[in-house]
C-alpha cells in the first residue's frame, strides 16, 4: 500500500490545536473567560494556549511525512469543547435561580465568635476616586454614616459588612443587586438584593447579599434589578440550634435599577 504523501490526520490535528489555543487565547485577551470561570485561573489560560500552540507547531513538521492509516478519533476531545464555546449561548441571569438556591453567608458567627473569612471582589475593579478611598474603603463615609456600595465593590462591601458589621451599624447603606426571595431564608417581608458569585466556574455560581427589611417586599418581583437604601442594624438568627448575628438593612427607599453586568469573585 503506498503512503500518503500529505499527512490528513497531522493537518487535523495541528487544525484543532490552533484552533482551540486560538479560542483560549482570545477569552483571556478579551475578558470573557469569566463567563466561564473565575480571574484566579486565568493563567492557566494562557498556560494552555502556549500548549497548543506547541503542539500545532510540532504537528506541521508531520504535514508531509508518509502516514499508511489515518485515525483522528482523538480529535473530536477538542473539537466538542470548541463547539460549545462557539455557538451562541448566553450565560446565566439572576431569573435563572429559583427559590431554594443558597445565598452565601459569610458571617455564620456566634455571638461570642469571629473568624476571619475570605473576602469577595466583583471581576472587574473601576479605578475609585481620591475621595472615596478618603477612609481606607471604597464608597464610605464616616463623617455622614453612609456606604454608598458601587456595582465593582459588591463583593468586598459583602463581605466587609458580614464580617465587621458592628463597626457600621446605624450606617445609611446603598446598593444595587437583583430581587431575591427564598421562604426558606427570609421572611415574607425580607428579601436580597443579590449578585450571582463564583468561586471557581459558572456551575458554582450562587446569589450573595445582604438581608434586607421592607414592609412592601412581597410586591417586588423576584429577579427584577432595584437599588435599595436603608439602615444597617444586627439581628440573630437562629440556625442549627445556635444564634448567630446577621446583618439586616431596614429598607427606607427602593428604586428600579438596570440589570448589572459580570459576576462576584473571591479574591
Amino acid at each position: 500500500m503506498q503512503a500518503q504523501r500529505f499527512n490528513a490526520q497531522a493537518f487535523l490535528e495541528v487544525l484543532c490545536f490552533a484552533a482551540f489555543g486560538g479560542l483560549i487565547l482570545y477569552l483571556a485577551l478579551s475578558g470573557k473567560y469569566r463567563l466561564y470561570i473565575a480571574p484566579r485561573l486565568k493563567p492557566y489560560l494562557y498556560f494552555t494556549a502556549v500548549i497548543m500552540g506547541i503542539w500545532a507547531l510540532a504537528g506541521i513538521g508531520r504535514l508531509f511525512h508518509p502516514q499508511y492509516r489515518i485515525n483522528a478519533n482523538h480529535c473530536f476531545l477538542l473539537v466538542i469543547p470548541i463547539l460549545l464555546l462557539v455557538l451562541p449561548h448566553a450565560p446565566l441571569q439572576a431569573a435563572d435561580f429559583q427559590p431554594g438556591s443558597p445565598v452565601l453567608d459569610p458571617s455564620r458567627d456566634t455571638a461570642d465568635e469571629n473568624p476571619k473569612r475570605n473576602d469577595m471582589n466583583t471581576d472587574i475593579q473601576s479605578e475609585p476616586s481620591e475621595t472615596e478611598f478618603s477612609d481606607g474603603l471604597p464608597g464610605l463615609d464616616r463623617k455622614q454614616q453612609t456606604i454608598h456600595v458601587s456595582d465593582d465593590h459588591f463583593g468586598m462591601w459583602f463581605s466587609e459588612i458580614y464580617l465587621n458589621m458592628e463597626k457600621y451599624e446605624g450606617y445609611t447603606v446603598t446598593m444595587t443587586g437583583f430581587v431575591f426571595k427564598d421562604p426558606d431564608l427570609v421572611k415574607e417581608n425580607e428579601f436580597v438584593p443579590a449578585r450571582l458569585a463564583m468561586t471557581c466556574c459558572a456551575a458554582d455560581l450562587e446569589p450573595v447579599g445582604v438581608t434586607c427589611r421592607y414592609d412592601k417586599a412581597s410586591e417586588l418581583e423576584a429577579g427584577s434589578w432595584v437599588t435599595v437604601e436603608g439602615i444597617l442594624l444586627i439581628k440573630y438568627k437562629e440556625y442549627d440550634g445556635k444564634r448567630y448575628t446577621d446583618p439586616q438593612i431596614e429598607v427606607t427607599k427602593v428604586t428600579p435599577s438596570e440589570e448589572v453586568e459580570g459576576y462576584v469573585y473571591p479574591y
